[in-house]
């Protein structure tokens, strides 16, 4: 192929990356072919190796140096609190399922509600700390377009799910407290019912535009504008992966470069899709959940308020049992609790993500960049503060969830203790076992030993002619004689 003509077209650009193609007395680009591909057995942790289509040789950079760390990376600081919140995460959400679950908690709604947003929370700190874990250690997001979009869209989900879940269980407490019922669940068939109508397929139509480019993201991506062009182009290259078994790998030779070539970078491509989203994201995941959680805990304190204030009236509620009330008060109680957990712990994050997107869109100032990155990042962990320590929330506010797992312990300490003494008591008796059959072993060969000995002082004592004399003159036998001697000895 002729790399000056293409289809009537003729070359406008053309670099170590590309070659593109316009039309006649035309500078906007009409087709471009991306001259690298990449070779995926060749690459390792440390180099990344790429085919070239002109030049017909393996090269193989420096991986820190095509996928190197921005000004707006994150710093080590972030990746590792991150990791540690999901080990933390993990265990904590972990034990407060277990605990929900137990018998006197499971058949309340407002703990099979938070049994599901433990199981959310899992999910999300799965998502987001999977973002620094790849094998350049690098921004996940930066190796590919598709797997950019696709963690974009699973953290974005699973985050929202964590939101409305709670917007759904203050609602379902709302109704609760309004109809003055035990407003408890049949089946979980009704718990998954409410979660997937109201919550999940709203939040697939909408976060599903990030993997399948629809809605305001039909034209445009925040993964496919990379503000760093030597990285798109490398994107680039991994969407068409070849082997080293391929034909076109036959005698090629390969190169290695410790550091990349260097290209004249474009000016850097304001991301207005970015800001857009950021926006939409702070209202889905943060705001209107506020806005509806606050009017929910206001609405659930009246109704607090004005049943407190009834059972103190003489005649005011007889049919109403107190105790009933009181329990669905500690419900109320320990949900406004939660709600105000997540008001604060998620609510500086979204708010500083709005500003800081706004700012950077119209207002770009270098020298403030870096302390916007170290705050957004402090607000991040803490946000990420409240998807991990859960448990220890429900352990503060809780007293039934308290007791329950308090219960649990003590059941599970119990059986411990139980399991350690039969099994030291089989050891015991496996060993008394084998002493006393020792014990009877070396008792029976003693007694032998003694038999024996008897029997030759008896035969030194008496001498055979005698002996065989006196037992046949008795009619006795030798052998009855010796017994009756061993028997005299014993005696």
């Amino acid at each position: 192929m002729n790399i000056l003509a293409y289809n009537n077209l003729s070359l406008c650009k053309a670099d170590y990356f590309e070659t593109c193609w316009c039309k006649l007395n035309q500078s906007e680009v009409t087709t471009c072919s991306y001259l690298l591909r990449h070779v995926a057995s060749s690459s390792n942790l440390t180099h990344f190796c790429v085919y070239h289509n002109i030049r017909k040789i393996i090269e193989c950079f420096n991986s820190t140096s095509i996928f190197s760390k921005s000004s707006d990376s994150a710093s080590n600081i972030y990746i590792y609190f991150t990791i540690l919140l999901f080990i933390v995460g993990i265990i904590g959400n972990g034990l407060s399922i277990i605990v929900l679950f137990d018998k006197t908690l499971r058949c309340i709604n407002v703990y099979r509600n938070l049994i599901i947003l433990c199981a959310l929370n899992i999910f999300y700190l799965l998502a987001i700390s999977s973002r620094h874990i790849n094998i350049y250690h690098q921004d996940l997001r930066n190796i590919s377009p598709n797997v950019c979009r696709w963690h974009t869209f699973i953290v974005a989900f699973t985050g929202h799910l964590c939101s409305w879940q709670l917007v759904s269980t203050s609602i379902q407490r709302v109704h609760a407290s309004l109809s003055l019922q035990l407003h408890r669940t049949a089946s979980w068939i009704q718990t998954f019912a409410i979660l997937f109508l109201c919550i999940v397929l709203p939040l697939l139509v909408f976060d599903g535009q990030l993997v399948f480019k629809y809605g305001f993201l039909s034209k445009r991506h925040m993964c496919d504008e990379s503000s760093i062009f030597k990285i798109k182009q490398f994107q680039r290259a991994l969407d068409t992966p070849i082997t080293i078994q391929s034909e076109l790998l036959r005698n090629v030779t390969t190169r290695y470069y410790s550091t990349v070539f260097r290209t004249p970078n474009p000016k850097p491509y304001v991301c207005g899709v970015c800001t857009l989203w950021n926006i939409l994201d702070t209202f889905i995941y943060a705001i209107i959940p506020f806005l509806l959680i606050l009017i929910s805990s206001i609405i659930i304190i009246i109704k607090i308020w004005q049943r407190r204030r009834l059972t103190i009236m003489i005649g005011g509620v007889h049919e109403i049992n107190p105790r009933f009330i009181s329990t669905q008060d500690k419900l109320s109680i320990l949900l406004i609790l939660i709600n105000c957990l997540f008001l604060i712990m998620t609510g500086p994050f979204n708010t500083h993500l709005i500003i800081q997107s706004t700012l950077k869109y119209y207002f770009s100032k270098p020298c403030s960049i870096k302390t916007n990155i170290q705050l957004n990042e402090y607000l991040r962990i803490l946000q990420n503060l409240y998807h991990a320590l859960s448990f220890m929330f429900y352990c503060l506010i809780g007293n039934k969830f308290r007791r329950a797992a308090c219960t649990m312990c003590q059941r599970c300490y119990w059986k411990l203790i139980q399991f350690l003494c039969r099994y030291q008591r089989g050891q015991a008796s496996f060993l008394s076992c084998y002493i006393k059959r020792d014990h009877l072993k070396s008792r029976a060969v003693s007694e032998s030993l003694s038999n024996a000995g008897n029997h030759k002082r008896l035969s030194n004592f008496l001498p055979m002619s005698l002996m065989g004399k006196k037992s046949s003159f008795l009619g006795i036998s030798s052998e009855r004689a010796n017994e009756e001697s061993d028997a005299f000895v014993k005696k």
